[in-house]
Formats: C-alpha cells, structure tokens, sequence
C-alpha cells in the first residue's frame, strides 16, 4: 500500500458576532412531555438575533397537582444545564398549571437560585403582566386540562389576581398526549365560542396547545385581545431581555 503524504492543515484568520443571540438570550425549562412549547415560543419571537435553549425534566402522563408537585425539585437541575458557560438574559420555567401548582413564587425563586445574574418568568408571570398591560379584567378562558383543574387551579389562580372569569371552557383531556393534538382550528372555534360583549380578552390557558398558528385569526374575528401562555411567555422574555420592538402579526399583546 502506498502511503500518502501528510496533508498539511493551513490556520485561517475569521471574524465573530454576538452569535445567534445577539438581540437576546432565552432560557426554558420544560417538562418532558411537551411537544408543543418550542416551536411555540419561537413563533412568536422575531426570526434573528434571538436564541432559544431548552432543558426537559420529567413528568408524568397525567396531568394532575400531585404530578406538578413532584417536578419542583427538579427544577434548578433543569436550568443549570442551559447554556451554563455563556450569557442568559432570561430564565423561564414552560409550564402553566405546573407553575401554579408548585406557586409561582417558589418557582421563580428556584430559577434565580441557579441564574441570578438572568431575568426570570413563568407563563402565569407572563399571562397576568400582559393582560395587565392590554387592560383586560374580564376574561374569558379557555384550557385544555381536565375539568378538576380547570374548575379549581386555574380558576383560582386567575380570580385570586384581580381578574374576572365571565366565560370559561375547557378540552377537559388527561395530559400532554392529547393536549398536543388539539387543532388549531378546534381552538380557534372553542375561543370564538366564549366571546361575550362583557369579555376583555381571550386567554388560552397551556403551553402544550398550538395556538400560534389562529391566535390572529381569532383577534380579528373577535376584534378582541388573545393572549396565549406561549405568546405571553415570549413577550415577556423579549422585553424582560430588553427587546422593546414590536413583533408584527402575533397578537396584539406583541405590539406593546
């Protein structure tokens, strides 16, 4: 066999950036059975200069108290993993009902025990800071969660915030499974379904639901504000990052 010469490697000069980040940095910690929250989250950000990298832990199957319950410990173990070398702007835990299930307090305080030097925000921290900001006080509600938790948890956490539930549905489904095959078309006829002349806004309870793709369809058939846990989720991490520009076409809550 004839032997080759060595190939002789040449070193080259390049240039850097702020990287895919440049604008901002996004942290999520999710739970392990959500399909849907990624790509949800990235709908609603602007398509450059803003990264997002997750970390799962897991969860159970069923969605119920005692499951959101049990994932709390696993929550700073979750986030020191994301980009632990570099620089995060925010740090956001990517679930609605675990987050209030486990309190949001307790969350936010686990988050910033392993990235204080980030911002840090759940969906229900984001959820209320936006309606807040679109002057919404009556509501109508709309989640996918079994009917237990719709008619308790998520019930009270939303009237225990100063705002009015006037008209509320939920998919009543048992978890993450069925919560990610939901259409969108199905969501947008339920949403429209709730409008009354007394709602405010619209609020589409779950970060598993794929409301990206109707939620400007339903604000314009309703001529009202829709706010989604992910879009919610995404405003707050942009502007808590800094990020004050509007992003077009993604709600009204986006144009703030």
């Amino acid at each position: 066999m004839t032997r080759r010469p060595p190939i002789e490697w040449s070193e080259r000069a390049c240039l850097f950036d702020e990287g895919p980040s440049a604008r901002a940095a996004i942290g999520l910690v999710v739970i392990a059975n959500d399909q849907s929250i990624e790509a949800e989250v990235r709908a609603f950000l602007p398509a450059h200069g803003v990264g997002v990298f997750s970390s799962r832990i897991p969860f159970p199957p069923i969605v119920s108290v005692e499951a959101a319950l049990a994932v709390r410990d696993r929550i700073g173990e979750a986030a020191a993993l994301i980009v632990p070398d570099d620089r995060l702007d925010v740090l956001a835990f990517g679930t609605t009902g675990g987050t209030i299930a486990i309190g949001e307090a307790e969350v936010l305080e686990r988050l910033r025990r392993v990235r204080p030097d980030a911002a840090c925000t759940t969906p229900v921290t984001a959820v209320v800071e936006g309606l807040r900001r679109l002057d919404a006080r009556r509501l109508a509600v709309l989640t996918p969660y079994p009917m237990a938790i719709s008619t308790s948890v998520i019930q009270d956490y939303i009237t225990g915030r100063g705002f009015e539930i006037v008209a509320a549905a939920s998919f009543n489904l048992a978890g993450d499974r069925e919560y990610i095959r939901v259409t969108p078309a199905s969501i947008a006829e339920a949403a429209v379904a709730l409008d009354r002349s007394d709602v405010d806004a619209i609020f589409v309870s779950c970060t598993a639901l794929r409301v990206s793709p109707v939620l400007e369809q339903i604000e314009r058939t309703l001529d009202k504000p829709v706010v989604s846990s992910n879009q919610a989720l995404a405003w707050h991490c942009l502007r808590l990052a800094g990020y004050a520009e509007p992003v077009p076409e993604r709600g009204r809550l986006l144009r703030l």
